[in-house]
């Protein structure tokens, strides 16, 4: 079977709940075991099933999917009964990773970008910046009048500037996405609040390692250092830190 290559954003929140459900395990049983044979021993019990789950979740590399013929119907069905912007651009997602349809992928978020929802149309962007058409994405992007003031869209907006070698226009844009997710946050995509303040969490990590490797491009050390440590803060799985080849000496 083909391996889904996920998003570093993605593999994040699928890390995070392998590690709480192996704590759903160990909080229990280090209970029961305090319980019974003292608070000690359950604390150490804790502790070292605690650092034991954290090892398991950083050589975590690959999780299961769910069987395709399945998947299939259930897709069916909620594109059938719900033709949102939302809907559109989940369906398209799976077609494109899961299923490997790229055309039809990109076909169907072409056929609704007219609604100019930010979601879909930096879903729309994103394939095509992974297919290798940085220009055409660039285009979608700056045909949506959201592009100024979403954090996704210009999120997605500044990985097309970086692939095209602008790394100033990467670096305003970014920050720009930044601030504005401050304020108002990225857009949600359908998932329960708290995996959406996890995928917030990954997304503004991403941010700043971008930023960390533009300002590394143009030499600013010092800018880049910041930038990764601020991703860094953002993860709890030390794994997926960033640090860049930045020289361990070099003038401010």
């Amino acid at each position: 079977m083909r391996q889904i290559q996920y998003d570093l954003e993605i593999i994040y929140v699928y890390k995070l709940y392998y590690f709480f459900s192996l704590l759903i395990f160990i909080c229990p049983t280090s209970l029961i075991l305090g319980w019974r044979f003292g608070q000690m021993l359950g604390l150490l019990i804790f502790i070292l099933s605690f650092l034991l789950a954290y090892f398991l979740m950083m050589h975590k590399k690959s999780f299961p999917t769910p069987d395709k013929k399945i998947t299939a119907r259930k897709m069916a069905k909620e594109i059938t009964q719900d033709s949102t912007p939302l809907a559109i651009s989940h369906f398209s997602s799976q077609l494109y990773f899961y299923f490997n349809e790229k055309r039809q992928a990109i076909a169907l978020l072409e056929k609704y970008q007219n609604t100019h929802d930010p979601l879909l149309c930096a879903t729309l962007a994103d394939i095509l910046l992974r297919e290798g058409r940085p220009r055409h994405a660039l285009r979608i992007v700056h045909d949506n009048p959201h592009h100024t003031s979403d954090p996704l869209l210009l999120c997605v907006l500044g990985h097309i500037l970086r692939q095209m070698n602008e790394w100033q226009a990467a670096i305003r844009i970014y920050e720009l996405s930044l601030a504005l997710s401050k304020k108002s946050g990225f857009p949600c995509n359908g998932a329960n609040r708290f995996t959406q303040f996890l995928l917030t969490l990954s997304y503004t990590a991403t941010i700043h390692h971008s930023l960390g490797d533009c300002y590394l491009i143009l030499k600013n050390y010092s800018q880049a250092k910041k930038h990764y440590l601020l991703g860094n803060i953002r993860i709890f799985d030390v794994s997926l830190w960033r640090t860049g080849k930045v020289p361990t000496t070099h003038t401010a």
